[in-house]
Parts: C-alpha cells; sequence; structure tokens
C-alpha cells in the first residue's frame, strides 16, 4: 500500500487554508478544507487535523470506527472551543474527511464536502455524500447531481467541525481489494476537476506521485480558484 498527498495553494488564493496528514504506518489519512475571516480556516483546519490524530493516537483497545467517531468529537470541540477564544477566530471552521484502513476495509468518517472516492477496474465512485446545500436540493429533486457541479452554490455546506459544540458525522464502510484506489480531497479538486478527468488520471500507468501531480496540475491549468488537496491511497 502506498499513499501521496500534496496541499496547495491554487491560482487564486492568497493562503493555504488547508490542511493534510498521512500516517502510513497506523493507516491514518485526513483531509480539511478550513473556512473563515483573516487565518481563521487555516487555524481551523490545522487545529482539527492535529485534535483528530492525537485523539487516534490515545484511543487504545477500541474498535476503529468507535477510536474514529470519538476522535471527530474531540476534534470537533477544540476547533469550537479554539473559536471562542479570540475575535480573529469567531465562526471559523472546517471540513474533515478521515479514512482508516484495517482489516480489508476503509473505514470514512466526515463532516463537510471534502469527499471519498473510490476507484476500482477503471470505475471511480464518489463514497461520501456532500453536506452541502446543493446535495440538499438534489436529494429533494430539485436539481440533478449534473447540475449541482455547476451551482453557483455548491460552496455552501450544511455541516461543518467546530461550528457548534455538537457535530453530526457520517460514516462509510467499504471492502477493498488488491488494486483498489482510495481518494480523498477538498472541493478546491473536485470543483475544477471532473470525475471523468480523475478517473483518466488514475487509470494511467504511471507512478501514485505522477497521477496526484497531474491531478494538482488540471486542477490549477482550469482555474486553480481555491485551495487543492489530495490524499492518494493505492492499495
Amino acid at each position: 500500500m502506498k499513499a501521496v498527498g500534496n496541499c496547495v495553494i491554487g491560482m487564486k488564493r492568497t493562503n493555504n487554508e488547508d490542511a493534510i496528514y498521512i500516517n502510513e504506518q497506523k493507516n491514518l489519512y485526513l483531509v480539511a478544507d478550513g473556512m473563515g475571516g483573516c487565518n481563521a480556516g487555516e487555524v481551523a483546519s490545522s487545529t482539527a487535523i492535529s485534535a483528530f490524530a492525537d485523539a487516534m493516537e490515545q484511543s487504545k483497545n477500541e474498535e476503529i470506527l468507535d477510536k474514529m467517531m470519538k476522535s471527530i468529537m474531540i476534534c470537533n470541540r477544540k476547533v469550537f472551543q479554539k473559536s471562542k477564544q479570540s475575535i480573529e477566530f469567531v465562526d471559523m471552521g472546517t471540513t474533515l474527511v478521515a479514512a482508516a484502513i484495517e482489516k480489508g476495509k476503509v473505514f470514512v468518517v466526515y463532516v463537510g464536502d471534502s469527499r471519498a472516492y473510490l476507484y476500482r477496474q477503471n470505475d471511480l465512485k464518489q463514497i461520501t455524500t456532500d453536506h452541502s446545500y446543493v446535495m440538499e436540493l438534489v436529494k429533494s429533486g430539485t436539481i440533478t447531481r449534473e447540475e449541482a457541479e455547476v451551482h453557483p452554490k455548491r460552496n455552501i455546506i450544511t455541516r461543518a467541525i467546530g461550528i457548534r459544540e455538537d457535530v453530526e458525522a457520517d460514516v462509510v464502510i467499504e471492502d477493498i481489494k488488491q488494486g483498489d484506489k482510495i481518494l480523498l480531497c477538498t472541493d478546491g479538486l473536485s470543483n475544477m476537476v471532473s470525475q471523468n478527468e480523475i478517473a483518466t488520471i488514475l487509470k494511467q500507468e504511471c507512478s501514485t506521485e505522477e497521477k496526484v501531480k497531474k491531478l494538482v496540475l488540471l486542477a490549477n491549468q482550469k482555474g486553480g480558484l481555491d485551495n487543492i488537496s489530495l490524499i492518494l491511497i493505492e492499495i
């Protein structure tokens, strides 16, 4: 198994509010996309990543999913508490998508619209469901998924880490096989590069590092309107 990540500023932003974490020894991978004024988004994402990873390390002799759910509640509380400590951090928050691989399965816990994809045998599927305004419209039948991809309000999220004292996280568990690829990313990638374009790059015969470079390059070539962060895990 191999994991490669990148976290870049993009072409339009003046600072990077995303954060990623890779621990191949523990098979734990995290991606966060912060939001808030000044540098608050950067603080929110880095605080969430650090708190989640620390909580996972301190949780012993528990089932992996229990550890992940406990960790996401702890990191939510840490970001929420920090937002109360300074006027510049008021209302800061972050998305978080966490993936852990154990016993032939990938366990994904997430809040917000940062995504997890599973690529298998030339087929790419999004295994998370965005916590976003446009996804609520899709669920109600108001718009199609295709319309959601280009909707002007697609950046509005309905859940985030640190906004309230408690948070509701969703869980996905998928069996994994040799040859599978798992992609975690922020909307700086998924808003700029289509699912078909991502799949085209993932099926290429090149290294994991090259695939990550090509995904970032394409997102920047298509405008790079936001920070671009991703982790590609190849089984």
